[in-house]
């Protein structure tokens, strides 16, 4: 049963798909290539916010009960508050509605948000392992600041993000989701959030199937800059 976190906009749930599809999930991730992706050297999409993870070169789509079994468990609430995820509307070349991804020790993801005009209205993290550490936070105006203290140089990225949105983040918080094996957060896109460090983190662990599943391919070749552009 999910649970309305922040009203109207962020949703919890557990038990979330069938265990065994999890444990499926865990293996093709072991025997995948994966990449890391650090913001030190990688190209944005729209924030130069810092990041480090790795994303998995495994296809989720190659596992259609459990896409299903996503789909059904996110339209309980998106039904309700927006529109249902169609099946036809799915594109399995698009990384974007569908990834799965993992931490590394050093892994992060600071103060950030996406644009709805590229990323559709709402993104869900679907979590595969149980972690301390490695929370999902919506700050409110205290943590934000605290955020950057932590991090100063993440104030500068996040103005200069600002003026890229056409519609400005927002706070929604304070909330923090810790990591639980087959549990799920769904939540509109636009709220400012980050990702904390794992603690005792080791390669690969933190391991998510998440996306944006309105997302479309346009994001391509739409907004793409890296941190030299001036766009």
């Amino acid at each position: 049963m999910w649970e309305e976190r922040i009203a109207n906009e962020v949703w919890y749930t557990e038990n979330f798909v069938e265990e065994e599809l999890i444990d499926d999930v865990l293996k093709n991730i072991e025997n995948s290539d994966t990449k890391e992706l650090d913001g030190n050297e990688q190209p944005h999409i729209i924030s130069k916010s810092y990041y480090n993870y790795n994303h998995i070169k495994y296809n989720i789509h190659e596992n259609s009960k459990l896409v299903v079994q996503i789909i059904t468990k996110l339209n309980e609430v998106l039904e309700e508050v927006y529109k249902p995820i169609l099946i036809q509307d799915i594109n399995p070349k698009n990384v974007l509605q569908f990834t799965t991804k993992t931490f590394n020790p050093q892994s992060i993801y600071n103060v950030h948000t996406e644009r709805k005009d590229i990323y559709g209205d709402f993104v869900f993290v679907h979590y595969l392992t149980t972690e301390e550490g490695g929370e999902l936070v919506f700050p409110n105006e205290v943590m934000l600041m605290d955020h950057f203290n932590t991090f100063p140089e993440e104030k500068q990225n996040w103005e200069q993000f600002k003026e890229k949105l056409q519609t400005q983040p927002y706070l929604v918080g304070p909330l923090a989701i810790k990591p639980k094996r087959n549990s799920c957060v769904l939540f509109r896109v636009g709220s400012a959030h980050f990702v904390n460090a794992v603690r005792n983190a080791k390669p690969g662990c933190r391991a998510v199937i998440t996306g944006w599943p309105f997302a479309n391919m346009g994001w391509k070749d739409k907004y793409y800059f890296d941190a030299e552009s001036k766009n």
